[in-house]
């Protein structure tokens, strides 16, 4: 198994991970970039496709990391690697699998990347059987929503969109009132992909049968059947685009 790895650090830190990640042979371990400027990690990301990202929180102050879990999910993969142990129960929240300190010793590092390639096994082969499942001979088009006196299930084309609240989750709705969910957007994210919903900026998923309009501008905003205006962000619009089969100039 090939490790594509992006290393968001000091270049001292570049040069440590690159050295020990050699000594790791259970799996190849590609150094595909490297940065300690933070404004040019989503490009990173979007343009090397990295399967783990060795990210040092002392270089933001551990701002990436209270936005990691909404804009990246589980993959890619998060290592934190730094001399501040600060940052460990912030890292831990947002879903890195490993924090290393930057005097770590070769098995330290084996054990951060064992956690690694096993997150990327287990994702890789759920999206495996999510593919693979044969679709029931019924299926009704409803959404089970998990609230505190049990679970809500609405049907799917009543829900207009999702907004992210940190580790809450606000469900808008044609008529009812909104749910708010005690789950972060990204834990609904897959699921609701099959079911006619996108993701478009890290705090929205929105429902296509309800996009009414797209505002142009320096951000471009999806206007909703209720009149609520949602911001799209880059990374996601291009496939908004595409889903939306909106015909662009070339």
């Amino acid at each position: 198994m090939q490790v594509r790895t992006l290393c968001v650090l000091r270049q001292a830190g570049v040069e440590q991970a690159r050295t020990l990640a050699l000594t790791y042979t259970a799996h190849t371990v590609v150094m595909v970039g490297s940065t300690e400027q933070l404004h040019e990690v989503g490009q990173l990301i979007r343009s090397t496709r990295p399967d783990l990202v060795l990210y040092d929180p002392s270089l933001d102050d551990g701002e990436m990391l209270v936005r990691w879990q909404n804009e990246m999910g589980l993959l890619p993969v998060l290592i934190c690697w730094s001399s501040e142990p600060t940052y460990a129960v912030l890292a831990f929240e947002a879903g890195a699998v490993h924090y290393l300190m930057d005097r770590c010793s070769r098995l330290d590092v084996h054990l951060a990347l064992d956690r690694c390639t096993r997150r990327i096994v287990r994702h890789t082969y759920a999206m495996q059987l999510s593919e693979a499942s044969p679709e029931a001979p019924y299926q009704a088009s409803v959404i089970a929503l998990p609230v505190t006196s049990g679970i809500e299930i609405r049907p799917s084309e009543q829900i207009i969109h999702l907004h992210g609240e940190g580790n809450y989750t606000r469900v808008i709705f044609e008529r009812d009132p909104a749910i708010v969910l005690s789950r972060t957007i990204g834990e609904y994210e897959l699921i609701l992909q099959r079911a006619g919903f996108l993701r478009v900026h890290r705090s929205h998923m929105v429902n296509l049968l309800h996009v009414r309009k797209v505002v142009r501008g320096k951000v471009p905003r999806l206007k909703m059947s209720n009149g609520d205006e949602i911001d799209v962000s880059e990374r996601y619009r291009d496939v908004l685009f595409d889903a939306l089969n909106v015909v662009r100039r070339r």
